[in-house]
């Protein structure tokens, strides 16, 4: 019962110093007033989806589908300094779903964020460390020709008793040119909610191609390494801006949305081996529970931990029995 009174007082003192995001489009469709993600009661550790909406025109949700936590290196990795303890790390593998689920919406564009904090206000917040996708990225690139035509206006005439006679001659030119456009995301750490310390929060940004207009992707998967204390357990508030299409926003309910609970990490919990072989593993007698090494070794931009995907067309659909 202790522990989860703490829970909910650092949830209170954590609560405004959220990212200014929310998700104003996309209430859920019961239009309950107190519709938001909680952690449960019995088990509020780690749990398995983050963010979850739907208001019958679009749904966006985030899953976790890969918490690890252990050692940034090896205990005797030559980088390492012979007196400096293992650093500590944390990798968590989001999955994000943008989706329309009537005929004729779609999401221009995407914003999300992922913001994390010690659970008790004294101790130190893990530092992002990597992210991916990081940085900018084009999806979908098209070109297009487009034909300008060029004006050109010059003046001729002569001075008669002092008046001018003249008139405009004008020439255009006809300018055929390939116009490239494309969809972007972009993958950002970034320190918000204060303007001092190392960064803690993890963001992606995801825009359609506005020449042909198909929709921001529909899938994301990301992957965030934390350093963190080795015993000290950690949250994140998730939090999303979605912009659909014109015709949605009209017909969506502005309302304003609770926020959802932080996800809490349990340090001492052994890693969920979901998406990746984690072969280098060591036992932490100390607390009996799995360690993996090598963490920060990884290649985070590997499809296991990242991934785009603007649409997923099935093959062979059409089947004759």
């Amino acid at each position: 019962m202790a522990e989860r009174l703490n829970l909910n007082e650092a949830k209170s003192q954590e609560i405004d110093q959220l990212p200014a995001f929310n998700i104003p489009v996309v209430e859920l469709i019961s239009n309950s007033s107190n519709v938001h993600t909680e952690n449960s009661l019995g088990n509020p550790w780690q749990r398995g989806t983050a963010i979850e909406r739907n208001n019958g025109l679009i749904s966006v949700s985030c899953v976790c589908k890969d918490i690890v936590h252990g050692l940034y290196s090896e205990p005797d990795d030559e980088d390492e300094d012979e007196d400096q303890q293992p650093q500590h790390c944390s990798l968590i593998v989001l999955h994000f779903r943008f989706d329309p689920v009537d005929l004729g919406r779609r999401i221009k564009k995407v914003q999300t964020a992922v913001k994390f904090s010690a659970i008790n206000e004294n101790d130190d917040d893990p530092v992002v460390d990597k992210i991916a996708p990081d940085g900018r990225f084009w999806v979908h690139p098209t070109t297009q020709k487009e034909t300008v035509t060029v004006g050109a206006v010059g003046k001729t005439g002569y001075n008669l008793l002092g008046g001018e006679l003249g008139g405009e001659l004008k020439r255009d030119k006809v300018v055929e040119r390939d116009v490239t456009n494309a969809g972007t995301v972009r993958g950002a750490i970034e320190t918000l909610g204060r303007n001092w310390g190392s960064p803690n929060t993890a963001s992606w940004t995801l825009m359609e191609n506005s020449t042909d207009k198909t929709g921001a992707p529909v899938s994301l998967r990301a992957t965030i390494l934390v350093r963190r204390n080795p015993a000290i357990n950690f949250q994140a508030y998730f939090a999303l801006v979605v912009t659909p299409d014109n015709l949605t926003q009209a017909q969506t309910w502005f309302k304003s949305n609770p926020k959802d609970d932080p996800v809490l990490y349990q340090v001492n919990k052994s890693p969920t081996n979901k998406l990746y072989n984690y072969n280098k593993e060591t036992i932490n007698n100390n607390k009996k529970h799995k360690v993996v090494n090598n963490l920060g070794r990884l290649n985070l931009e590997n499809p296991e931990f990242s991934d785009i995907t603007l649409q997923t067309v099935w093959k062979n659909a059409q089947k004759t029995t």
